[in-house]
């Protein structure tokens, strides 16, 4: 009993060590497809489309898109790459939370600024057409402070041809210069043109004065009732000032939306967790097949495996990277563990392609595939195994240790008549 304790013992070892391994590229592979963001993105969306007023699928994802890519929510992470790289990558830096007041706050901010930048290129428009010559500089200066408040607009782009616009020599260059950002401006503007529509049917029809009035009250709130949490002064002054059909849709179904998001983003992570052990399983030819058999046969390497597994129990760092509690996990401590099971010769680490090849002549694809699906089970559930299997195998010891040393103690034969039936003289 103890021998087979010992067994999946050590199975448990590996499948842990090499299932943190899995987590590492999991997590690797999630952060690449901004998986988390995406999947809110999704669903930011959906609560978008649910206000109506024609918000259209693609332009409720390309507000959540600035939503999340707002420095605000979705961090700075990429502002010290050059420009160019910036646009590339900005697509994996969305934010991963956001809260539901955030969610309210963001939308009236959003309308607001587009409906300020809206304001600003009318004003500049009618001075361009009407006075020849005319100086705009108060203009151009206007805009451009509204189109550095909005984020999407700030870009180098849209400097340039503020610029270009500022120092045109001629009207018609002028007009030419002004055509040129008013398009590509609405190009990143058009989608704020249906959320005004959707908040003003829904009861918001200044978003600007609407968010004023939330941000005064929450401090007024902060004043009067300094021992409540922010979160419950934000919500208030956002019941009292918005409160609206619009208001009324977002609170009866946030919640909801984001449970769904977080069930998406739990399926892809399942999807890409199996793929990784996958990946894992097939690189390093682990084969359950053959750990169980050297396990089974091999007296020192249980014994060694047990040793481990007491010291895979004790590592807090290791436990840390296994339950998932750690963000940064200790590469270094996992990589000792893989090397102990490299010395084991239960993991193979291919120093050429044609090795790799050439050793799966020595490997069970079903061994293999069993493999994938116990490293696809993760992490916090070998470590959960393994301590339930240790607690299992100290109770079995003690009990085994009593056994030997009651058949090692010498006993003086009695003089019963029972002894004497079994021990005749």
């Amino acid at each position: 009993m103890l021998k087979s304790i010992d067994i999946l013992v050590g199975l448990s070892v590996v499948m842990l060590v090499i299932s943190m391994a899995v987590t590492l590229v999991n997590q690797a592979i999630l952060n690449l497809l901004a998986s988390r963001g995406r999947n809110l993105r999704d669903g930011l969306a959906d609560m978008l489309e649910l206000l109506g007023a024609g918000i259209t699928r693609k332009d409720a994802e390309t507000i959540a898109e600035k939503m999340l890519s707002h420095p605000i929510i979705g961090g700075k992470i990429w502002s010290r790459l050059p420009a160019r790289l910036r646009r590339i990558v900005q697509t994996y830096k969305y934010g991963e939370i956001i809260h539901r007041e955030e969610f309210i706050k963001m939308l009236l901010g959003l309308g607001a600024s587009h409906k300020r930048v809206t304001a600003a290129l009318t004003d500049l428009d009618a001075k361009i057409n009407t006075e020849v010559a005319a100086d705009i500089t108060a203009e151009l200066n206007k805009l451009k402070e509204e189109m550095m408040i909005n984020h999407q607009l700030a870009g180098d782009g849209f400097k340039n041809m503020i610029n270009q616009l500022r120092f045109a020599k001629t009207d018609d260059d002028r007009k030419t210069q002004y055509a040129t950002l008013n398009t590509a401006i609405s190009k990143q503007t058009d989608p704020y043109e249906s959320l005004i529509k959707s908040l003003h049917k829904n009861g918001i029809n200044d978003p600007a004065a609407t968010l004023k009035n939330i941000r005064l009250l929450a401090l007024e709130y902060e004043k009067s009732y300094p021992k409540l949490a922010n979160d419950v002064h934000q919500t208030n002054a956002i019941l009292q000032e918005a409160s609206s059909e619009f208001l009324a849709i977002i609170h009866m179904n946030f919640d909801q939306v984001m449970d769904r998001v977080s069930v998406r983003f739990t399926s892809t992570t399942r999807v890409v967790g199996f793929f990784s052990a996958a990946l894992i399983a097939i690189a390093l030819q682990l084969d359950t097949v053959y750990v169980m058999n050297h396990l089974s046969m091999d007296d020192s390497m249980r014994s060694a495996f047990v040793e481990q597994a007491v010291k895979l129990s004790n590592d807090e760092a290791a436990k840390e990277s296994a339950l998932g509690s750690k963000q940064d996990a200790n590469t270094k401590k996992e990589k000792e563990y893989l090397v102990f099971l490299s010395h084991q010769g239960l993991i193979y680490y291919p120093t050429s392609f044609e090795k790799w090849r050439e050793h799966w002549n020595k490997v069970s694809y079903l061994g293999i595939f069993l493999s994938i699906l116990l490293l696809s089970l993760g992490a916090p559930f070998w470590y959960k195994i393994l301590g339930k299997l240790l607690q299992l195998r100290s109770v079995l010891a003690e009990k085994d240790d009593q056994r030997r040393n009651i058949r090692q103690t010498t006993q003086t034969l009695g003089t019963s008549s029972q002894q004497k039936q079994d021990y005749p003289t």
